[in-house]
Order: C-alpha cells, then sequence, then structure tokens
C-alpha cells in the first residue's frame, strides 16, 4: 500500500514538474533562473580552488531569509573531507546578511543581537552529516529519504567530496575504475533528486573519473553491491573488465545537469603568503544543462569567495 502511494506521488511529481519553480541560488553561476528540483550539479577543481567554500557559499544563500537575499530553505551537508567550518560559514552569512538585508532589517543591524539571531535561525536549517568512512557515507546516502519525509523543507543535497572513499572501495581485490565509481554514485544521486525532487551538488576532483587511464585507476571483474534508494542493494555496474572504457565516463557526464569546473588563472605573487593569498585568482566555468557555456572569475579571501568582473 505504502509502495503504491508513493508511486503515485512521484508520478503526479513529474506530471507537474514543468511548473516547478526554479531556485535561484546563485545569479552569478546559474543566470538562467536557477535549479530545478531533480536537478544533479558537479563541482570540479584542483585541490585548494575553492570546492568546499563554494558549497559553503552556497549553502549560506539557501539557508538565509528572503529579507537577506537568500532562499530561507532547509540544506544538507554530507561533509566526508572534514571540510565544514562554522566560522567561515558565519563570516558568509554575516557578509551576505550586510550587504544584502533588506532596508528595513539592515536599520536594525547595529544590534550585534540582531545579527547572532539571524545567524541562528539560519544555521537551523542545516543538516550537518559528516562521514569518516565509505559505509558511514552510503548509509547516510541511504537515510536521506527518511529525513526528506521528517524535513520536507529540505531542498538542496551537497556532498564534499563524493570521491573521499574511492580507495576504501578500491582494493587489490576489488579493482574498480574511477570512472565507474564516479558513474555509480551519479546513478544513485540522480535517482534520489528525480525521486524525492531535490537539488544534488557534489564536488570531485578535476582528475577524478577522467577519460584518460592512469596506472592506478582500475576496473576488475567483481561483483559489489550499488545503493538502492529504498535501503536494499543490488546487483552494480562496478564490475567490469581492466580494459579502458569511455561510455562509462559518458554515460556518468549524461547524468549531470549542470557541471562548474574551478581552475586558478594565475599563480600567487612570490612576495610571502599575505600578499600570495590576496593575488589568486580563479575561474569558474560553467555548462548548463541546455548547453549554455559561462565563465566567471573570483578571488578566494578570509570572506570566502568573491565574483569579480571579467
Amino acid at each position: 500500500m505504502c509502495d503504491t502511494i508513493e508511486s503515485a506521488f512521484v508520478a503526479i511529481s513529474r506530471l507537474a514538474s514543468g511548473s516547478e519553480a526554479t531556485h535561484n541560488v546563485d545569479p552569478v553561476l546559474f543566470p538562467d533562473g536557477g535549479l530545478r528540483p531533480g536537478e544533479l550539479i558537479e563541482i570540479s577543481g584542483d585541490s585548494n580552488s575553492g570546492k568546499s567554500l563554494l558549497c559553503l557559499e552556497l549553502i549560506a544563500r539557501i539557508i538565509l531569509p528572503t529579507s537577506c537575499g537568500g532562499l530561507e530553505l532547509a540544506a544538507v551537508l554530507i561533509d566526508c573531507e572534514n571540510s565544514y567550518s562554522k566560522p567561515v560559514l558565519l563570516s558568509m552569512l554575516e557578509k551576505h546578511i550586510l550587504n544584502q538585508a533588506e532596508p528595513a532589517l539592515a536599520s536594525t543591524l547595529a544590534d550585534p543581537h540582531q545579527l547572532e539571531t539571524i545567524q541562528r535561525a539560519a544555521l537551523s536549517r542545516l543538516h550537518l552529516i559528516t562521514c569518516y568512512s565509505l559505509e558511514q557515507f552510503e548509509f547516510s546516502l541511504l537515510a536521506l529519504p527518511a529525513l526528506f519525509v521528517r524535513q520536507p523543507e529540505l531542498t538542496f543535497v551537497l556532498i564534499d567530496s563524493i570521491a573521499t572513499f574511492y580507495w576504501t572501495k578500491c582494493t587489490a581485490k576489488n579493482l574498480i575504475r574511477q570512472d565507474t565509481y564516479q558513474k555509480a554514485h551519479c546513478k544513485t544521486l540522480s535517482r534520489l533528486a528525480g525521486k524525492w525532487k531535490k537539488i544534488v551538488l557534489f564536488t570531485k576532483p578535476s582528475h577524478f573519473g577522467g577519460r584518460q587511464a592512469s596506472g592506478r585507476d582500475f576496473e576488475a571483474n567483481s561483483a559489489a553491491g550499488a545503493l538502492s534508494l529504498d535501503g536494499s542493494t543490488q546487483a552494480s555496474s562496478f564490475a567490469g573488465h581492466l580494459t579502458p572504457s569511455i561510455s562509462t565516463a559518458s554515460s556518468a557526464v549524461s547524468l549531470i545537469d549542470h557541471r562548474i569546473e574551478l581552475t586558478e588563472i594565475d599563480n600567487p605573487s612570490p612576495g610571502g603568503s599575505e600578499q600570495g593569498s590576496a593575488d589568486q585568482r580563479f575561474s569558474a566555468f560553467i555548462t548548463m544543462a541546455d548547453k549554455q557555456q559561462y565563465v566567471r572569475f573570483y578571488l578566494i579571501d578570509k570572506y570566502g569567495i568573491n565574483w569579480i568582473e571579467a
């Protein structure tokens, strides 16, 4: 009976998807109105290019009230990198509150207690899940539907990073290619986003799951259990062959609706760490679901990510 009701609900949601409102989480990154429920977004980049910071920036916009330029929605962050920093997120929240508060609210911000009240209310919309192993990560994905039922206002799922526990899965007895590992998780996340009408974003290193085979990127004929949204396991596409498979990478990419590639565009100045960090500039290359492409530029400083004009 429950399965029938759930299937009917999903069917109705899909029929109504054409009228779903978009969530304008960041007009710089997504200038065409924002993101739609059911979409999967990949954020890739080299180390220190700001992938984790970008997640926090997006979270700040998601959980802030509309009177401060936010969406006033709930989000869950699955932190596999131990990258979550509450002080950094508080700093980002403060930046957006001071810069985007509506005039009536801005006039009250001279009182520091008012700023703290807004920050606390925003943080209450963030659900943090910290994972220290592959088992915890996979269990967290399986537990998300129960969280969605308890917290229907939860709209965004962010994962930092999808590649963290790859070497736990890829062992001498269970050789798995990076692109196959990524494809399996992308299928799980895409089903999760589509079934529950959530927006799912995940980070990964730029080199992970690429089409170029490396000496340490493996796939073997070994059966492994893939995640299922009902909590069961099923036969997985982890099993494969030792030969490179371009179609595997292509299949993973086809599941992704939007891609954001972060890259450093000029080297730090040699005058010391403080001067160098101030001179770091980066670009974000965005590919939308409709194949439109954009380039945005940003700096990283103590206030997080700051977008700059080209």
